[in-house]
């Protein structure tokens, strides 16, 4: 009787063992295969789509910020600046660059926004030349340079920024449909 007791449990546990293994192995295999989802699931063409669409928006975020560094500005229009600077990041909290300092050090997207409402006026500029690197699951990295000019001196300074793709259910009418954006990130 113990014999037998004893090979059914040999035998359950090689069975919980090789479904164990196997399951890890599909956890596994999921993985890799989202991890090239966005490659897959969208055309060259539109994904480089995408991807120029962040660039404008990087663009748009460092007007942005010369903007809060305007003098001249009232505190509605630099209160509706700081809305759109918000809205173009998901997390208030994302680690940007301090180019109110020599130092670049990085800070947080809102500390960096309360530094240039108080600075004296920066020009920034981005460059043309940008590149997509790293496509991930739901995300790219975006290659360019920031031209800075503060108190007459021009600093340039390149940056690696992260870009997250979303899909969004929004509502047309009684339709639900999904809208994918893209959201800046850390840089």
């Amino acid at each position: 009787m113990n014999k037998k007791f004893l090979l059914i449990v040999v035998f359950l546990c090689s069975f919980f063992v090789e479904a164990q293994s196997s399951m890890n192995e599909s956890v596994s295999e999921k993985k890799a295969a989202t991890a090239k989802t966005l490659n897959k699931r969208f055309s060259a063409k539109v994904l480089n789509a995408y991807q120029e669409n962040s660039k404008t928006k990087v663009e748009d975020l460092f007007t942005y910020f010369q903007m809060l560094t305007d003098a001249k500005l009232n505190d509605d229009f630099k209160k509706e600046v700081v809305k759109n600077i918000n809205l173009l990041f998901q997390n208030p909290n994302t680690t940007v660059i301090d180019f109110t300092s020599d130092s670049l050090d990085k800070i947080t997207l809102q500390q960096f926004i309360q530094k240039l409402l108080i600075s004296e006026p920066i020009l920034f500029s981005v460059s043309d030349e940008s590149r997509f690197d790293s496509v991930e699951y739901q995300s790219w990295k975006t290659g360019y340079t920031v031209s800075r000019t503060k108190s007459g001196i021009v600093t340039k300074t390149k940056i690696v920024q992260k870009v997250f793709f979303f899909e969004t259910p929004k509502m047309f009418g009684e339709e639900t449909k999904v809208v994918f954006s893209t959201i800046l990130g850390e840089m």
